[in-house]
């Protein structure tokens, strides 16, 4: 009886184990968007993580989803200098461009503001 209720003891820990490593704290859904700090926004802190994850999987390589290249700071730039508000409207869902990311949600509020404050602040590397 003994081994048994060692047994069920072990399976109860590494169920627990498992169910608790795969939940992921995403600071966002925890807290919302109330630390998103835009005084001073850098392409290399706070804008390259967005665009590698939510533009350059469409907008890179051999063939970039409708010919536009947005992958690193130097294609960000150069089309935002030349599609500002397109660019603008994309990410905000506005209805005056496609809604980007295509296929995917909405960017947050907090990265909406961080990319419309870097925009703002000169495009920082």
């Amino acid at each position: 009886m003994d081994v048994l209720k060692t047994k069920i003891a072990v399976v109860l820990i590494v169920f627990v184990t498992v169910i608790s490593a795969c939940y992921n704290d995403n600071v966002e859904d925890l807290y919302g968007d109330n630390e998103c700090d835009t005084s001073s926004v850098t392409y290399g802190i706070n804008i390259e993580q967005i665009i590698s994850r939510r533009c350059a999987r469409c907008h890179s390589g051999n063939n970039p989803s409708a010919g536009i290249e947005i992958y690193d700071f130097q294609t960000t730039v150069d089309y935002v200098n030349q599609n500002r508000g397109k660019f603008m409207g994309s990410i905000l869902w506005d209805g005056t461009a496609s809604n980007m990311p295509k296929n995917d949600s909405k960017l947050s509020n907090c990265k909406i503001n961080l990319i419309q404050s870097w925009i703002n602040q000169g495009m920082k590397p």
